[in-house]
């Protein structure tokens, strides 16, 4: 009888091991899977093509006096936000100031267009635009567009410190142009000889160039190499008559 009731104990005790076995990983399967819907559900999809989440907002330059960009409720055809996004763009200057809603579940997207009225003495204008998206989440995003008067024929070179090479832009504005003359000191800077717009046009001392023509809203870009890389030849937008001098 002993015997009998030995191992009808030793059975209970198994089973109820056996059942606090399964109830602890039943219990730790309910909490993973919540922690993992909670993770799911903290992915907030609200996206452009050009304004972003980064701490430092991207910037563009934009060759007239308007530019478009689209909201978006996804990131790719797999990440789509799954809930309607209401969100608010408003720009430092222009005109915009838009509300919508993104409906969730598909894919997505409004276009959006700043226009800037320049004034007579004003040929550049620097606009922040910010886009809100709210819902189940929030998300900001930004870019800063500088628009630039597309009715003068205008320069830049883009440089910094510790390069081997400067960057001259040239932007044609509304009027062709039949031939721009670029000069430089070519003890200090080589042109690339081989870009399309100066190739076979240098003067015989190779210190300047006159362009072939240049069609109407055209950015041109000409690399030159530095001989002193601790040279920065940086210039901001600048009117040209029709000649250009790296100095």
């Amino acid at each position: 009888m002993k015997k009998r009731k030995t191992v009808a104990g030793v059975f209970v005790a198994l089973s109820l091991i056996i059942v606090l076995c399964v109830t602890l990983m039943l219990a730790k399967y309910k909490i993973n899977l919540g922690e993992q819907s909670e993770i799911t559900s903290q992915n907030f999809y609200f996206s452009s093509n050009f304004l972003k989440s980064d701490e430092v907002p991207p910037t563009y330059e934009i060759y007239g006096n308007t530019v478009t960009f689209e909201v978006r409720n996804f990131i790719d055809s797999l990440r789509i936000n799954a809930t309607e996004i209401n969100y608010t763009v408003s720009a430092e200057g222009g005109s915009l100031n838009k509300t919508g809603t993104l409906t969730g579940g598909t894919a997505k997207s409004e276009s959006i267009t700043l226009t800037y009225a320049f004034a007579d003495n004003e040929d550049q204008k620097d606009i922040i635009v910010t886009a809100t998206g709210t819902g189940d989440y929030t998300q900001t995003i930004k870019a800063k567009f500088v628009l630039i008067k597309p009715y003068t024929l205008r320069y830049e070179i883009k440089d910094q410190v510790n390069r081997d090479y400067a960057e001259l832009y040239i932007y044609t504005g509304n009027t062709a142009r039949d031939a721009i003359t670029i000069n430089w000191n070519k003890d200090k800077i080589l042109i690339d000889e081989t870009n399309d717009y100066v190739f076979g046009k240098l003067n015989s001392s190779k210190n300047s160039a006159t362009t072939g023509n240049i069609a109407a809203y055209t950015t041109v870009k000409i690399v030159f190499l530095k001989n002193d890389i601790t040279a920065n030849y940086t210039c901001g937008i600048t009117k040209s008559n029709g000649t250009i001098t790296i100095s």
